[in-house]
């Protein structure tokens, strides 16, 4: 028994699944982390989109309300000036007369033949008014209605768009989790040498180099390079973490100029700047799809906040990732 056991054939290790190395661990990474940032835009996009149809809600239902107040007052006027006409009516329909022959039948005199058509004058002036007075006020009602009407549509339209982005936020809110999640555990396992390699060289930059001034883009570049060392957090917008958009965001508030939120809407703002012709403070966005962006330093080089686990920094252009436009705010 003991020989059968001993000759035994072993399971070869090949069978098991084979670990990755150092490299494809930090591409792995890498390769999470740039997932992670364009779900990170997107759910910035989501968000500001949900703030915007917050926005409009409010307004439209404002705007409903002041409308069916306007229809109640303008209906109490239509109720008012109803009752000069019904009256004029009644009493028609009990015999008055108000025309001029009748002025004539029962005048006495000259004297009271002037008096009774100048009091037919008055009650004749008096009915025209009234009924241009109540034309006017249902026409005017409505118009009021009909405002009111369609101001709580839109209402009931701005709610259900609300809500529909409100779902798309919480779906990329939860995909961000998950990737989040990810990324944290591989990057708690990768040794020195792997986050040196994350993190890149340090390159050679003079922050008093970098121009001073009074203009937007120059106050936000100085607030930007004043981030240098700051953690990059998913959808933060500082003052002491920041993702890729938020960075630039928060640096032109600095400034007392309001941007786009997200990378995207970055790259659909501003004015569009040929390569040649950057300027520090200008917005440089990366990949295909808009899902990166930095601020243009001085001299071939750009302040951005790159990836979890990699601090706000000064690179060379091209490698804050593949270049795609720029724009001047």
């Amino acid at each position: 028994m003991l020989a059968t056991v001993s000759l035994a054939p072993v399971a070869p290790e090949a069978a098991a699944e084979p670990s990755r190395n150092a490299n494809q661990i930090l591409t792995h990474y890498r390769e999470l982390s740039r997932d992670a940032e364009r779900t990170t835009e997107s759910m910035n996009k989501a968000q500001h989109e949900y703030d915007v149809q917050r926005k409009t809600v409010i307004v439209q239902r404002r705007a409903s309300a002041k409308a069916s107040k306007k229809l109640d007052a303008m209906s109490e006027q239509m109720a008012s000036a109803q009752e000069k006409v019904d009256a004029l009516a009644r009493a028609s329909y009990r015999g008055a007369r108000v025309n001029r022959l009748y002025a004539m039948l029962v005048s006495d005199s000259p004297q009271s033949l002037l008096d009774n058509m100048s009091g037919l004058e008055v009650m004749s002036r008096q009915s025209a008014a009234d009924l241009r007075s109540i034309t006017a006020v249902a026409r005017k009602t409505r118009e009021a209605k009909a405002n009111a009407d369609k101001s709580a549509r839109d209402a009931s339209e701005a709610v259900a768009v609300a809500e529909k982005q409100r779902g798309r936020l919480q779906a990329k809110q939860a995909d961000l989790q998950l990737e989040a999640v990810q990324i944290r555990a591989i990057y708690k396992s990768l040794t020195g040498r792997q986050l040196a390699a994350l993190r890149g060289p340090k390159y050679k930059f003079d922050a008093s180099a970098v121009p001073k001034g009074t203009s937007p883009a120059l106050v936000a570049l100085q607030a930007a390079i004043s981030r240098i060392g700051d953690p990059y957090v998913w959808g933060a917008t500082g003052p002491h973490q920041f993702d890729c958009s938020g960075l630039m965001l928060w640096a032109y508030k600095q400034a007392h100029k309001t941007i786009p939120r997200t990378s995207e809407a970055q790259l659909g703002g501003g004015t569009p700047v040929d390569r040649n012709d950057l300027k520090p403070g200008d917005l440089i966005i990366y990949y295909p799809d808009a899902s990166h962006v930095g601020m243009y330093v001085g001299d071939g080089f750009v302040v951005h906040a790159s990836t979890f686990g990699v601090p706000v920094a000064v690179v060379p252009v091209d490698k804050a990732g593949p270049y795609n436009a720029a724009r001047r705010y």
